[in-house]
Formats: structure tokens, C-alpha cells, sequence
């Protein structure tokens, strides 16, 4: 009997790895294999990826403890791009949409050509946005959400101070809270108070000039995206019963019962089903997304540098 063998060409994707937990030194750009969908996963060709603070504390090994990823492995955990193969359990999904995701942290990759995703995390894409603008929403969409939404039970006709209300999370918390009704309050500084009058935001207080602190009392809500002495001078200013949301850390719980106010660590989800009255506002222009700056992927060592260093006036996306 002859065998015949014959050699199957494994295609490949450019991506940016890391091998150990450091600075950005250990980025590397590499070539690996494409990633095949699971039976619950879709394959999305990447249009776009985002960079995110969470990418330099998870490169740095800030979270090793909690998440122990074997190396080497993908940064990046927020996307958008075009579904290109489909697991037999998908089912609300198919080959050729268009879609903006956001992988779980064990998962992630989207610093890369091709990710595989899971189907319960990723989102059509409004059809508004471009690639590159989508991609930034699901990160902001969720962790803005969440907060408000879910754990904060925002109401109409409440007060609520947004701490680093500049920042992509913090614009969208913004839109979302005038959209049910709140009056909207935020800290910013330079450009960025601009940026969120044109949002419609009621007020801003610069927090270079003036100690918030002292100029408000008796709010309903307060959502922290800054935390330590920002979080620490919050508590007494809300009014008894409030409620006290951060992205950053847990708030402490002798402060909540000194003042009689609630308050949680929030956890950022991506749960399309629970976003769509707010997708919808995108589409309709009730929610307007700040262009971001695009890079290559071969910079993402200068791209990362930037948001770690605060330095990026605007989000920043790799476009493929």
C-alpha cells in the first residue's frame, strides 16, 4: 500500500503576544495559528481592536493572582469585525455579520487578526459606527451599564455625580443617565469639560481647580471611575439612602454605614440582550462616540505606552 501524505498549509494571523508579566518590553509581534470557533464560539476577521487600561494590568501581572493564563498568550479583551465562521450552537449569529465584542478575560485576544469569541459576548453592530468606532463601545457600554443600570437602579429625576466623566466609560455613563432622565454631574479637566457640555451634561467641576467636595451635597448616585482620596471624599456627600457604584475598588463599609448609603464594586459584563435599548440610542444618535486614534498593530508597544501614561487624548484602536 503507498501512503500518500499530504501537507496541509495552517494558515496564519499576525497578533501580539507576551511570555512573561513586565512592562512593555515583553510585547512581542508574532505569527500564530488562525483560532478555530468552539461549538458556543464564533471566528470574527478583526476590523478593529482597542487598548484599554485593563491591558497594561493584566501584561504587568497585576491580576496573576486572580487569573492564572498560561504563556504565551494575546493581549487585548475589546473588538469589532465580521463573523467569518459560526459553532453549531450559535444560533442568534451567522457567517457575514458585523459585530463588536468584548472576550472574557481567560479568553481575550483581540490584539490580533482573528479571535474566537464566545456567542454570549459579542453584539451586532449598530450600523452607524465605523469598525473602529464600534470597537471602543463594548468595554464603556458595559462597565457604564452595568454600573448604572444594573447595580446603581438608576431613576429619573435623580442627581448623580460621575467621577472622571472624561473618559470613554465616563462619556457614556453621562449619555446614559441624561437619556433616563438624571441630572448628571461630572469631573473633568481641560478638553474634556468641552466635550461634555457638547454631550449635554448639566455640570462639570474641573477637579484641577476645584474640590468637588465642597461644592455638592445631598446626591442620590455617585459612580467612581477614579477611586482612592476621589472615592474616599465621596461618601459624605451623598444623601441618606444613596448609592455609591466604583469601577476601581470595593467601597469601604464603615464609611457606608457612617453615612447610611449603599455601594458595591462593580463588574464590567457584556450581555447583548440587556444593551439594546441603549445600541438603539446609538442608532438613532441620542449617544454620540468620540472618534478614536488609530494605530498599526505593529505599534502596540507605543499604543499601550500611551494609555498607561494617561497620554492619549482619545481612545486608541488598531485597525486591520
Amino acid at each position: 500500500m503507498i501512503c500518500k501524505f499530504v501537507e496541509l498549509k495552517i494558515m496564519k494571523m499576525k497578533a501580539v503576544q507576551i511570555n512573561q508579566y513586565r512592562d512593555n518590553s515583553v510585547l512581542e509581534n508574532v505569527e500564530i495559528s488562525i483560532p478555530k470557533a468552539l461549538p458556543n464560539q464564533v471566528l470574527v476577521k478583526l476590523k478593529a481592536s482597542s487598548v484599554n487600561p485593563v491591558d497594561f494590568k493584566i501584561r504587568s501581572g497585576f491580576f496573576s493572582g486572580q487569573m492564572t493564563k498560561p504563556f504565551p498568550f494575546t493581549l487585548g479583551w475589546e473588538g469589532a469585525g465580521i463573523i467569518t465562521e459560526v459553532g453549531k450552537e450559535i444560533t442568534l449569529y451567522k457567517i457575514g455579520d458585523e459585530v463588536m465584542l468584548m472576550p472574557n478575560f481567560m479568553q481575550g485576544g483581540t490584539y490580533a487578526e482573528y479571535v474566537a469569541v464566545n456567542g454570549n459576548e459579542i453584539m451586532h453592530k449598530p450600523q452607524v459606527l465605523s469598525f473602529a468606532e464600534a470597537s471602543i463601545i463594548p468595554f464603556s457600554l458595559g462597565t457604564a451599564y452595568t454600573a448604572l443600570i444594573e447595580d446603581a437602579a438608576i431613576r429619573s429625576g435623580q442627581k448623580i455625580l460621575i467621577h472622571g466623566a472624561g473618559g470613554a466609560v465616563g462619556q457614556m455613563a453621562v449619555q446614559i443617565a441624561k437619556n433616563k432622565g438624571l441630572f448628571v454631574i461630572g469631573t473633568a479637566t481641560g478638553a474634556n469639560i468641552k466635550e461634555l457640555l457638547d454631550l449635554g451634561i448639566d455640570q462639570v467641576i474641573d477637579y484641577a481647580t476645584t474640590d468637588f467636595s465642597t461644592e455638592l451635597k445631598d446626591l442620590d448616585v455617585i459612580l467612581d471611575l477614579v477611586g482612592g482620596q476621589t472615592l474616599a471624599k465621596s461618601y459624605a456627600i451623598l444623601k441618606k439612602g444613596g448609592t455609591i457604584i466604583s469601577t476601581t475598588q470595593p467601597p469601604n463599609k464603615l464609611e457606608l454605614d457612617k453615612f447610611s448609603i449603599t455601594g458595591k464594586m462593580t463588574i464590567t459584563k457584556l450581555e447583548a440582550k440587556k444593551f439594546e435599548e441603549v445600541t438603539h440610542w446609538i442608532q438613532e444618535g441620542k449617544i454620540k462616540v468620540k472618534k478614536p486614534h488609530v494605530y498599526d498593530l505593529s505599534e502596540a508597544k507605543e499604543a499601550l505606552s500611551l494609555v498607561e501614561n494617561r497620554r492619549s487624548k482619545s481612545k486608541i484602536v488598531f485597525e486591520f
